[in-house]
């Protein structure tokens, strides 16, 4: 069993109002009360309208192929002492749905409709809750089932209707409070309706539990347009004839006479044989009348159990068609509970192995995420070493190059210097050409009697002087 929700889906704002104090249906002489089940002094008092009931009955008898849902409206309210009870008296049936077999999912569209119908409604008509059916898986909360209510029908006092159409079983669920268990089904619920329609509400409720066999038809007005109208109601069968337990005692009597004569035949001696040994037949007769005699013993008590029932109590029989039938319901709850173990033991099983795949799958992945990632660093490192090693070469190559080209820069100035030296040579050699020359060309262009005092000038004395004395005037 699974149903499925959207991640996404948005329920809008839950609605939380305080309860009010008001006086609860079953001391209002106003409506009639029957029990559905046995309600427990430790359950929530639920209150369901006749009507409401009805109308989502058939709901989830008009398409037993899929799940189908809806909300329940209603008020919480608490009694004098201050107790809680709920009480519903309307329900919106879920449209635009996906659903299946085992499946029920709310749409946003779903939501939106939902919500446009709940606002044609007084504001004190609350959601207290939310109903969908199990198409003969039983009555239970799958695990997406709790998802509706830990999310959208969360508050201490919402409830949870669960129908399952096909084995005519129904159940209510309400919240504990306790960790443990937080959700656990009710021992019943209470059905309710004005107090002049209380022998079709009493035919109604008899039906669902299986007391009676279902002769009510309930017709719907269009697909959820109006309040559905419930013909249920049936004249009060009249005593029976006061002719009728003689007539079984009779009957009785009769069966009784029958079965001594047959005894009485049984127990005879066969004629014709006195000439046979009494010795030889006595053990096969004491045998028959042994047997004979349990027969009709058992008959006795047989017919005196009946006759005790059938004719001395009439009160008696109908506390043991009662009490028989109390059995069928809780042989059927056993069996219900028994389906609903076994529903959640193949959901759980399917969602282990689902986990299961999941988890190769993963491993899976892991794995080759793992291999892809080594292969990776394996070509990285590859690439790193080609990488040094490349490196390492052009190392060596540019040590190589550097040292040619200081090789080449100190021939190259060593065969500069040589040229300066040359040049220097060259350029000396010119100045000293071109001194000599100009030297030799001042020479021979001197005046002669430069050259004639050139050449006395070492026979005059020292100190002599060819200038006459400088006279003074004075």
């Amino acid at each position: 069993m699974q149903q499925l929700v959207d991640d996404e889906i948005q329920f809008g704002e839950v609605e939380h109002a305080s309860p009010q104090e008001s006086l609860r249906p079953d001391r209002n002489k106003h409506y009639a009360v029957v029990e559905y089940g046995s309600p427990d002094d430790r359950d929530l008092p639920i209150f369901v309208d006749l009507d409401v009931l009805a109308d989502m009955e058939d709901h989830a008898l008009s398409d037993t192929s899929v799940e189908l849902g809806g909300v329940l409206l209603g008020q919480t309210c608490t009694d004098d002492a201050g107790r809680p009870f709920i009480v519903v008296t309307d329900s919106l049936r879920a449209q635009h749905y996906e659903s299946t077999k085992g499946s029920f999912k709310f749409t946003h569209d779903t939501w939106e409709a939902i919500t446009r119908e709940r606002d044609e409604f007084p504001p004190e008509l609350a959601m207290v809750g939310w109903y969908h059916t199990h198409p003969d898986w039983g009555v239970f909360l799958s695990g997406m089932d709790m998802f509706i209510c830990d999310n959208f029908f969360n508050k201490p006092l919402d409830i949870a209707y669960v129908i399952d159409p096909c084995r005519q079983d129904r159940g209510m669920f309400q919240w504990t409070g306790d960790e443990r268990q937080r959700v656990r089904r009710t021992g019943g619920f209470f059905v309710m309706a004005s107090r002049f329609r209380a022998a079709e509400l009493e035919h109604f409720v008899a039906e669902l539990s299986g007391t009676m066999p279902a002769t009510s038809s309930r017709t719907v007005a269009g697909a959820h347009g109006g309040a559905p109208v419930v013909h249920l109601h049936q004249p009060p069968q009249p005593p029976p004839p006061a002719w009728q337990a003689p007539a079984v005692v009779g009957m009785l009597a009769l069966q009784f006479c029958l079965l001594a004569l047959i005894a009485w035949r049984m127990i005879e001696p066969p004629a014709g044989t006195p000439g046979e040994s009494a010795a030889s037949g006595a053990g096969e007769f004491a045998s028959e009348q042994l047997v004979t005699r349990s027969a009709l013993a058992a008959e006795r008590a047989r017919n005196a159990y009946l006759t005790e029932t059938i004719v001395e109590t009439p009160e008696a029989a109908a506390k043991l068609v009662e009490r028989l039938q109390a059995e069928s319901a809780r042989a059927d709850r056993v069996e219900g509970d028994v389906a609903a173990r076994d529903a959640q033991l193949r959901e759980q099983s399917a969602t282990l192995a689902d986990l299961n795949r999941r988890l190769a799958a993963l491993e899976k992945t892991s794995d080759e995420s793992a291999a892809k990632f080594q292969d990776r660093i394996n070509t990285l490192t590859e690439k790193n070493e080609r990488l040094l090693a490349t490196n390492d070469k052009l190392t060596t190559e540019l040590a190589a190059f550097r040292k040619t080209e200081n090789a080449a820069a100190g021939d190259e100035a060593a065969k500069t210097s040589i040229w300066w030296y040359i040049g220097g040579g060259i350029a000396a050699a010119l100045v000293l050409a071109v001194g000599a020359v100009v030297g030799g060309k001042l020479w021979l262009d001197k005046p002669e009697d430069e050259t004639a005092d050139a050449e006395d000038a070492p026979n005059k004395e020292p100190g002599t002087n060819d200038q006459a004395p400088v006279t003074s005037d004075q």
